[in-house]
């Protein structure tokens, strides 16, 4: 044993990708004690995740670096479809209702590096070239066995570990999890190049033909990543080269792509799988160590940032005695089935580039049609491809006193932002009250509940729950009245206490990753959703 054996640490981090150090970084703002190690040298500089989605570009504005990203990123707006050499359609998506209206494109790599700088500011470094060899554990916390650079044992004990060490995952094998699913019949090739063609460049290509497909997604920078499909017979064996490639892309697309600048270029095999369970104790997967899936439509990265932000505060009222052990069962309870319905979207999104050599013409037109949609349809859709329809209303973390009120904004569901608000005297709008790492309780005044009364009720809503709660009190206009230890919110359109459905009065409570957690037309009934669902017992 070594001088570093039996180091400790609230929280121990295993892996240093995007999950992890997503992860890390919540935790480390809320104030728990965590590392981090990871098994590699660094940040991977392959441009393997390309996409961020509206919603995972508001949990990087939580973290206050998505200015970066919105400023040298690459917007996605559309879509153009080719089938056998002839553009069939078109398309411009509408915005969604975000403060990010269109995903980015921006490479994982560049991601890493903003989480790292963050997580570095917020004072924990990522240990690198350190492995987990070991694990045991009790009720009363982890013994994980590293190795270190040097080739040494540390022995750390700590409160809770999470795997966020990918496919492969180590944590999950010494947990004895099983990864069940199916690997796809299909090698596929992987390029990161400058295609001579680029525009538009906020639009990614789908190149359907009879030998097999092409996808052109965007990258930040100009640049392309270009994926399809080979023969099943193709052994995939060592890399491809420009030259390989750009005869498969001429053959597929009609030849009016020239590709240079290869910054990556590979095979890969595409797996469905997701974990059979998210929990051992107190031991977590997260990211990829937990679901592997299809690139199509860029949702694994963003699946594994959710990930994070739902553990970090679930972890946090743990490691502070807040919460009970069902709220840390609510992770799994309300992550796995996100994880499924991805890696199902994803199979099906990802076959017609598979099948479409064997398709018949009526296939193929039935195909076409199913790109088109308009309306509410394409709203759903775009709302469900940028991830802001994410559902956790079955879980049992969500409580409503006031079913009456509008559906849209019910628990369980994530907030909507409201501009035109007022707080000290500063123009700003909701999302700037969930931006912080605590839950968030909003007070709205009416006739029948005063500023003062809400003032007494705010007061001691923080007395009881301020470590771990913001509070603040709703009003349509501020004329001073209230005391400078409650923070008032103005809302002088009624747009916020219009668009919640509580403009005669009620409360809502958000928890630290953008969902509604509970609302009531009382603003007295705090206590019943702490005692009864976040701490009971």
């Amino acid at each position: 044993m070594n001088a570093n054996a039996n180091r400790t640490a609230e929280v121990l981090v295993v892996g240093g990708r995007t999950t992890g150090l997503m992860l890390a970084a919540r935790l480390a703002r809320q104030g728990v004690g965590v590392r981090i190690v990871d098994g590699s040298p660094g940040i991977d500089v392959n441009s393997r995740a390309t996409l961020l989605h509206s919603r995972s570009l508001e949990l990087l504005d939580n973290l206050g670096i998505a200015g970066e990203v919105k400023e040298n990123g690459q917007p996605l707006r559309g879509m153009r479809l080719f089938m056998d050499g002839k553009q069939v359609r078109q398309t411009r998506d509408p915005p969604v209702d975000s403060t990010y209206p269109y995903g980015i494109s921006y490479s994982q790599a560049q991601l890493e590096g903003l989480l790292e700088a963050k997580l570095n500011e917020l004072g924990v470094l990522v240990e690198r070239n350190t492995e987990l060899v070991g694990l045991e554990q009790d009720g009363d916390g982890v013994r994980a066995r590293l190795k270190l650079p040097d080739g040494a044992d540390e022995h750390v004990q700590t409160g809770y570990l999470v795997g966020c060490d990918g496919a492969h995952s180590s944590t999950r094998h010494l947990l004895g999890i099983d990864f069940p699913g199916v690997q796809g019949k299909y090698p596929y090739f992987l390029a990161d190049v400058v295609s001579e063609n680029n525009e538009p460049s906020d639009a990614w290509f789908y190149f359907l033909h009879r030998e097999g497909s092409v996808i052109f997604a965007i990258l930040n920078g100009g640049r392309r990543q270009i994926i399809g499909p080979l023969a099943d017979d193709h052994s995939a064996e060592g890399k491809p080269n420009l030259a390989e490639l750009q005869e498969l892309v001429d053959r597929r697309t009609g030849g009016d792509y020239r590709l240079s600048d290869p910054r990556w270029l590979t095979y890969f095999r595409i797996s469905y799988r997701v974990a059979e369970r998210y929990r051992d104790g107190r031991v977590f997967l997260a990211g990829d160590a937990a679901h592997v899936h299809s690139p199509f439509a860029g949702h694994g990265m963003n699946t594994g940032i959710q990930d994070a932000c739902n553990l970090a505060w679930k972890l946090t009222l743990a490691v502070r005695g807040v919460t009970s052990e069902a709220v840390l069962d609510s992770y799994e309870t309300e992550r796995r089935p996100v994880a499924q319905s991805v890696v199902d979207n994803t199979q099906m999104f990802t076959k017609p580039a598979e099948t479409y050599p064997t398709m018949t013409d009526e296939e193929r037109a039935s195909l076409l049609k199913g790109f088109h949609r308009e309306g509410e349809e394409l709203i759903a859709f775009r709302r469900n491809f940028e991830e802001l329809d994410i559902d956790y209303g079955a879980s049992r973390l969500c409580m409503d006193d006031a079913v009456e009120l509008p559906g849209d904004v019910r628990p369980g569901l994530e907030a909507r932002n409201v501009s035109g608000l007022r707080h000290n005297g500063v123009e700003c709008d909701l999302f700037q009250f969930l931006s912080g790492p605590h839950h968030c309780l909003l007070l709205f005044t009416s006739s029948d509940n005063t500023v003062e009364v809400s003032c007494i009720e705010a007061r001691d809503a923080h007395d009881e729950y301020g470590s771990w709660m913001d509070v603040h009190i709703v009003v349509p206009q501020h004329d001073g009245g209230a005391p400078d230890d409650v923070s008032v919110i103005v809302d002088p359109e009624a747009a916020l206490s219009g668009l919640y459905g509580v403009s005669k009065g009620g409360l809502y409570l958000f928890r630290p990753d953008g969902y509604v957690a509970y609302r009531s037309r009382r603003t007295d009934t705090l206590g019943n959703y702490v005692n009864n669902v976040l701490s009971p017992g």
